[in-house]
């Protein structure tokens, strides 16, 4: 008989790398659920609540935290053991009164930096496809599947989105362009932070490559990893980098 649908269940060896998780202690880990982020870049809540916060000593313990309504992403209420969190997404433990904010290692992972409580309510999200719809309206994808639609000719691919939530509203748009500060989600240089000095157009399928300058060097990513957090200075907290 033909396969109906995908699985249920993901093995420990099979999950996404950027997961820090043991391969080797158990045979079974949690499958994130569709949602805002893919598969490969997203932690299900379970782990982050068991794993990568320690709160719960095992999975019965963190989702009776999760059904409870303890734990919150983007200022909603997820009581879904699965629910799939990703890049940039603000996770607050309500009885704790801590608020994390989910960023990159230097090595592509995933990881849960504690962040103060006033940017509970705010978050940035790169906006990865503009279209027109009816109306003569302009939609708005972002990267975490939000979609804003309205009179947003300024907007272009590559810009990100300051939102505030949970009225989920855009407070400050962000422009990739020249001078703007920006971080790279992916490759070789992956969690570094620079300011972008040249984007060099290349033609056909290839993406643009992006020059970006630290206080050290130069570095250059491919446009698709570059991720701008703000003009001057960085519109969220960041980790100091080593």
């Amino acid at each position: 008989m033909a396969k109906k649908g995908g699985g249920r269940h993901l093995k420990r060896y099979g999950a996404s790398r950027a997961v820090i998780l043991p391969r080797k202690s158990f045979v079974w880990t949690t499958k994130p659920e569709p949602g805002p982020h893919t598969t490969v870049s997203s932690i299900p809540l379970r782990l982050v609540i068991r794993d990568y916060l320690s709160i719960a000593h095992n999975a019965r313990e963190a989702d009776r935290a999760i059904y409870a309504g303890a734990v919150s992403v983007d200022g909603i209420i997820r009581r879904s053991p699965g629910f799939a969190v990703g890049l940039m997404d603000v996770v607050q433990i309500s009885s704790l009164g801590r608020v994390y904010r989910v960023l990159l290692d230097h090595r592509g992972r995933l990881v849960l930096f504690e962040t103060d409580p006033s940017e509970a309510s705010v978050k940035l999200c790169k906006v990865v496809r503009k279209q027109n719809v009816k109306n003569k309206k302009i939609q708005l994808t972002l990267h975490d599947a939000k979609n804003f639609m309205g009179d947003l000719l300024e907007y272009k691919p590559g810009d990100v989105v300051k939102i505030s939530f949970p009225e989920q509203k855009m407070i400050e748009r962000l422009p990739f362009e020249v001078g703007s500060l920006a971080m790279v989600t992916g490759g070789r240089n992956v969690s570094r932070v620079g300011r972008i000095s040249e984007i060099k157009l290349i033609s056909g399928t290839q993406s643009n490559i992006v020059t970006l300058n630290d206080d050290s060097e130069t570095f250059q990513a491919p446009e698709h990893y570059v991720f701008v957090l703000g003009k001057e200075k960085s519109a969220i907290d960041l980790p100091v980098r080593k």
